[in-house]
């Protein structure tokens, strides 16, 4: 790729000098903590060395193309993978060449329109009579260049967004005379596309590579910069005060004079110094480029910015310079011909130009009425067009000096010699042959690169560096990104903040480590969850001028504002001496602030292992010694400390206050109110524990309002004396039964309180109670579930609610063998099997739980007569229950044996019958309060009972047989728990007694068969259960050492609505075959089987 240059080769070989030495001096940076996954390398895979990164930024080609990067220290945002993502820059320029590749991701670049008439550039894009313009597109591909493997470098902040806005120069456009001076039309908005952009509300950074020349001294006195520059700007840029826009000027180009009027619109209107960046070029640390206007009066928001032979894109094209001189002979233009400097051109085409001028006044003079003005104008024309191609051919650039030439047609002095008539024909013709020539000799290839020097180039360079601030610091206002950017810059020059450079150049590794001065008092916003680390020791502004500046801006103190829910944590020797104030979240100080008092109010939070001027708490404010890594550490305060009314003081502590966080004041100490909240850890603590929670070496007047802790049943306890505060604990009033959330736990906890309170007994076990003192309330709240035992219970009422597994198979064949007609005195055997699973809610202050039920039955019964018959049923069931909340599991496995009968009176059928089981019980469960843990099994047995009888009618409909029933069944459930595991374990018995009081119907519907045929039927049931007893399953439990307290389970079977649906196969007179489905169903409870049942009769 071939680069043309821009004014000359001004920097190329500084440039290429400056990347060793900006790598140097980088090395000495502490490592920051590497972002989620590591560092990022040029070649996109990461790494956990921070220098390692550094190294492959600082060799990438892309990176290398020029001195720019390097000379900005972007390697150290780049590695932190920061690149501009989510940021949009506005570029007010000359437009850009769209179909470049460095904008080629989607939604790069978006274009304004403005209100210029049709014929020039617009939405962004160039003046469509200077295609050959790169200024725009240059100056976009510094700023946000994409990254694009096989192109020659890439923008800063290459993953930013442009939002661009054409400026329409004048340079090139004969035409942009004649309409906007001669005819007053509006062609360039260029100060309108600052407001514009800034309403947008989308851009944060506004670079203006362009300005106004001035011949005022960079050394000029304030009065003579302001006599010259000043302007009543009034509300005209409020706009991007209102949006928090950053606007970025090029000093100039010129030469060393003063900066632009344009970057120096602070000096007019003071309000914008926060949101304003003056750039000069500087080709090295130690040189300024020759061509760049210097700081000035700028100088407090100015820095020096790499701008010589710097590469980034540019539209392509060809310029066939040979085959235009060929066109002008050397002698008609002997000036143009023999110029050696710019400057020596410059003045040979104005003379040139004034000679043409000159002549034709001379010669309408002459001619009189036989005059050819017509002729003679198009003559000056082709003159202008021939003068601006010569000296576009020397520079290499087609614009050549046609803004001169322009100037001078459209002067007042010399439209009132010339008339504007003549002028404006002129600039007319003069475009016309400009259009004609470069269309035969220029050809236009594209996309390309070129190496341009000048301020223009410096400022996209720190818009970009601006834009990559942004990126790591998103909530952070303009005026303090500007202070950040600023104060990183290398000194160069006078020491100081000085005339030429102003700050210096801005240095990436210093800008990620927050501001090293504040020229004001700044909003710091950290968002929740976000820490900020501010590792540079920061001071006032001022402190950094130079005489020449410090004269003129001494006011320049600093001071921050913490907001936001996050963290800031300074870690510098800071002695910046305005205000420190916490207005939200947290504020740590680990260094020092040592000319700033602190004031904590709000919902701010002040902390840190540091030392502080002076503090004050203010209502709502919160002073939290200690940090993350030493929660335990001591905050020290130089002067006096004062606690007002709402105020607070956190404490953090270990166990007895073996270690714990405390102020150390070197002043004195008032305290007018305020709240001690002492954060403790769980432990076993000693009642004389003793906290020197304030050491104050002035006096200690006026105490806190109280003080509190998150130890559920201990208290803290304030002391004074002459120069300290002292925080013991003692016991409190609270009990454990009033942290109870239900019932269950009430009852506990009501047992809990009396063993606490039982001082009797040696060789007790005091674990668990010592637990319960040191926890919190939030601790013992959440634990308290799984010291009920409540599994014991809830596994009665199941197995309670399970004996329905016997009473249905033996009802079904009280019934007469399901549905089968008994026939003579035959013998019929039978099986079951169930299987399902259940969901219990939470309800009444008992827990949700999960269970799973399977059992088998087998019986026989005998026809006694027709209407007579009885059984016998024998089987097991297990039942298993899971309670995530409880930290408890369980399970019942039941051997179960039964008698039946049943009697046909009519159309009505009696059946009773009888059960016993043995319920093997086997729990686990954990009851756990921080250190406490005990694994607890309880392993014991249990009887079910029951008795239950049946009264049913039956009527035949067609094939269906409809028969309501009434049933009775009393069930009792006795078991003695007995756990062990620590001293949570529990002993007592489980007891319940249910009266089931049953009302519903069945159907049995003949769906085919019969008559001989393998019969088909379909069978229904729907009932409603309700408990006589209503009380449930009671554990009436006790811990080893402590009374007895009662604990409520689910009770699964009481007002339940029952269902199911089932098919019946009477293959034969004696064989028949059932599966099916039967449910529970209410609000706290569900149980879904299915089953299936034989029978074969003899």
């Amino acid at each position: 790729m071939a680069f043309s240059f821009k004014l000359g080769l001004l920097a190329a070989t500084a440039g290429v000098a400056m990347l060793a030495g900006t790598a140097a001096s980088a090395q000495t940076a502490t490592a920051p903590t590497p972002p989620a996954g590591g560092f990022y390398m040029a070649n996109g895979t990461r790494t956990t060395n921070y220098q390692t990164a550094l190294a492959s930024w600082r060799t990438d080609a892309q990176f290398s193309v020029d001195y720019s990067k390097a000379f900005l220290g972007l390697e150290h945002a780049y590695a932190m993978g920061l690149t501009g993502r989510g940021q949009t820059v506005g570029v007010n320029d000359a437009g850009v060449y769209m179909a470049h590749p460095l904008f080629g991701s989607p939604g790069k670049v978006t274009g304004l329109h403005t209100q210029v008439v049709a014929g020039y550039g617009n939405d962004g894009m160039i003046n469509p009579r200077r295609q050959w313009e790169g200024h725009g597109t240059h100056v976009s591909g510094t700023i946000a260049g994409d990254r694009v493997a096989g192109q020659p470098m890439f923008g800063n902040a290459f993953n930013a967004k442009l939002y661009a806005a054409t400026a329409n120069f004048s340079a090139g456009d004969f035409l942009w005379y004649k309409d906007a001076i001669i005819d007053g039309k509006i062609v360039a908005t260029q100060n309108q596309n600052i407001v514009d952009l800034a309403n947008t509300g989308e851009v944060r950074i506004i670079n203006n590579s362009w300005g106004s020349s001035t011949t005022l001294p960079f050394n000029a006195s304030l009065p003579t910069v302001l006599a010259s520059f000043n302007r009543n700007y009034g509300d005209y840029y409020k706009p991007v005060l209102d949006n928090d826009v950053l606007v970025v000027f090029s000093a100039g180009n010129g030469y060393g004079v003063h900066a632009s009027i344009d970057a120096a619109a602070p000096l007019s209107d003071p309000r914008l110094r926060s949101n304003w960046l003056s750039v000069a070029n500087y080709s090295s640390f130690t040189a300024a480029d020759p061509s760049t206007s210097f700081c000035g009066q700028t100088a407090t928001w100015c820095v020096a910015g790499p701008g010589s032979a710097v590469v980034s894109s540019v539209p392509a094209y060809e310029m066939d310079w040979r085959g235009i001189l060929a066109l002008y002979p050397r002698a008609n233009y002997a000036g143009l011909y023999s110029a050696t400097t710019v400057s020596a051109l410059q003045n040979a085409s104005i003379n040139q130009f004034l000679g043409v001028l000159n002549n034709y006044l001379a010669a309408r003079q002459a001619g009189g009425a036989n005059f050819d003005e017509e002729a003679a104008r198009r003559e000056v024309g082709r003159q202008a067009a021939a003068i601006t191609l010569i000296s576009g051919a020397r520079l290499g650039d087609p614009d050549g000096f046609t803004s001169i030439l322009g100037q001078l047609l459209t002067s007042t002095n010399n439209m009132a010699i010339l008339t504007p008539a003549f002028s404006r024909a002129v600039l007319e013709y003069a475009d016309a042959e400009l259009q004609r020539v470069l269309g035969q000799y220029i050809d236009y290839t594209g996309a390309g690169y070129a190496a341009y020097t000048g301020t223009s180039m410096a400022a996209p360079n720190i818009s970009g560096f601006g834009a990559l601030l942004m990126e790591n610091f998103p909530e952070y206002s303009t005026a303090l990104i500007s202070d950040i950017l600023v104060s990183s810059s290398r000194d160069l020059d006078t020491p100081g903040v000085d005339l030429r450079s102003g700050w210096g150049a801005p240095q990436m590794d210093v800008a990620l480590r927050g501001p090293t001065a504040l020229r004001d008092t700044r909003d710091v916003t950290v968002a929740v969850g976000t820490v900020d680390i501010w590792s540079n020791n920061i001071g006032d502004a001022r402190d950094r001028y130079s005489p020449e500046v410090l004269v003129n801006f001494g006011a320049d103190i600093g001071g921050l504002v913490k907001k936001g829910g996050g963290q800031l944590i300074l870690t510098g020797a800071n002695d910046y001496s305005g205000p420190t104030r916490v207005e939200g979240g947290l504020l740590t100080v680990n260094g020092s602030l040592l000319r700033s008092s602190a004031t904590v109010g709000g919902v701010g939070m002040i902390g840190g292992t540091g030392r502080l001027l002076n503090l004050t708490a203010e209502s709502g404010g919160v002073v939290s010694p200690g940090d993350g890594a030493n929660p335990f550490g001591t905050l020290t305060v130089a002067g006096d400390v004062n606690f007002k009314p709402g105020s607070f003081l956190w404490i953090r502590s270990s166990v007895n206050g073996g270690a714990y966080s405390r102020l150390n004041v070197g002043g004195a100490t008032r305290i007018d109110g305020g709240q001690v909240i002492l954060k403790a850890d769980n432990g076993e603590w000693n009642l004389r524990t003793r906290m020197n929670i304030i050491n104050s070496t002035g006096a200690v007047t006026g105490t806190f309002t109280g003080a509190q802790s998150d130890l559920a049943f201990l208290a803290p306890v304030l002391t004074y004396s002459t120069n300290g505060v002292v925080l013991t604990v003692r016991r409190n009033d609270v009990t454990v039964a009033s942290l109870g959330g239900n019932p269950n736990q009430t009852s506990v906890g009501g047992a809990l309180d009396a063993m606490i309170n039982n001082t009797a007994g040696a060789n007790r076990d005091l674990s668990l109670e010592n637990a319960l003192l040191d926890a919190s309330v939030p601790a013992v709240q959440g634990a308290l579930g799984g010291l009920t035992g409540e599994v014991h219970a809830s596994l009665g009422g199941l197995a309670v609610s399970d004996t329905r597994t016997i009473r249905e198979a033996m009802s079904d064949r009280g019934g007469g063998e399901g549905g089968q007609t008994y026939v003579g005195n035959g013998v019929s055997v039978w099986g079951s099997g169930v299987y399902g699973d259940g969901r219990g809610s939470s309800h009444d202050g008992v827990a949700s739980f999960r269970s799973e039920s399977s059992g088998y039955m087998v019986g026989a019964d005998k026809a006694l007569s027709d209407d007579l018959h009885i059984g016998v049923a024998l089987g097991e069931t297990r039942s298993e229950l899971r309670s995530p909340r409880l930290r408890s599991t369980g399970r019942v496995n039941s051997e179960q044996i039964g008698v039946y009968g049943g009697a046909g009176v009519g159309d009505f059928q009696i059946r009773l019958g009888g059960s016993w089981a043995n319920a093997d019980v086997r729990t686990d469960r954990t009851a756990q309060l921080n250190a406490f843990s005990n694994a607890l099994v309880g392993d014991y047995d249990g009887d079910v009972w029951q008795a239950y009888g049946e009264v049913s009618w039956s009527r035949a409909v067609g094939a269906t047989v409809f028969e309501p029933y009434g049933a009775y069944s009393h069930v009792e459930y006795d078991a003695d728990v007995a756990e062990t595991g620590g001293d949570a374990a529990l002993s007592g018995k489980v007891k319940q007694k249910a009266d089931l009081l049953t009302a519903g119907f069945r159907t049995r519907t003949v769906l085919a068969g019969g008559q001989g045929r393998p019969r088909l039927s379909a069978v229904t049931h729907l009932a409603y259960t309700h408990d006589l007893n209503g009380d449930g399953p009671v554990f009436d439990a006790a811990f080893a050492d402590g009374p007895r307290f009662l604990i409520q389970g689910a009770n699964p079977g009481d007002d339940v609505v029952s269902g199911g649906l089932s098919f019946n196969i009477q293959a034969s007179e004696r064989t028949a075959f059932e599966m099916g489905y039967t449910g529970l169903y209410k609000d706290e409870y569900y149980d879904n089987r299915i089953f299936g049942r034989f029978s074969v009769k003899f």
